[in-house]
């Protein structure tokens, strides 16, 4: 099972909102489309040891992700990508990998900062399975132990 933070993993992004294409300081657009794109896993990023995100070349989706590099951030609390290969993530697109700046948490869109423009920020789904692999969803799974339902009367 490849899990997200794996190096060579290939990691599919599904956006979940329109797309934000950030062109320069102050200047922005969204765009409705939510089509897919993948990327391969070359790095991992740690924050007080901790998996905070991974990072690697966008390898297939809409022309706009071609030729850039992908920075997944890590967005629902209990996930971990050690060993998940399915979970949700703030996303930023561009000429090179996005780093935490210290201004923000690194999970909020001016948490990190990029090089260049134009760049493309949003949230989204993650999913490294392979063919008919179970589910492994950390947060979803947390969720569930901790009776986070409502009680019935």
């Amino acid at each position: 099972m490849p899990a997200i933070a794996t190096i060579g993993t290939e990691v599919r992004v599904t956006p979940g909102d329109d797309v934000q294409i950030v062109l320069g300081p102050g200047k922005h657009e969204f765009t409705d489309d939510r089509s897919a794109f993948s990327l391969r896993v070359a790095g991992v990023m740690k924050e007080a040891g901790e998996i905070i995100g991974v990072f690697g070349d966008v390898v297939s989706g809409h022309q706009r992700y071609q030729g850039q590099t992908a920075t997944l951030l890590v967005r629902l609390d209990h996930s971990d990508w050690r060993r998940d290969n399915r979970s949700a993530a703030s996303f930023k697109v561009g000429r090179g990998v996005a780093r935490p700046n210290g201004k923000h948490p690194f999970y909020h869109p001016e948490g990190t900062d990029i090089e260049g423009f134009p760049f493309i920020i949003r949230f989204g789904s993650l999913d490294s399975r392979s063919d008919d692999e179970p589910e492994v969803n950390s947060a979803l799974q947390a969720f569930h132990e901790g009776g986070a339902e409502p009680p019935k009367d």
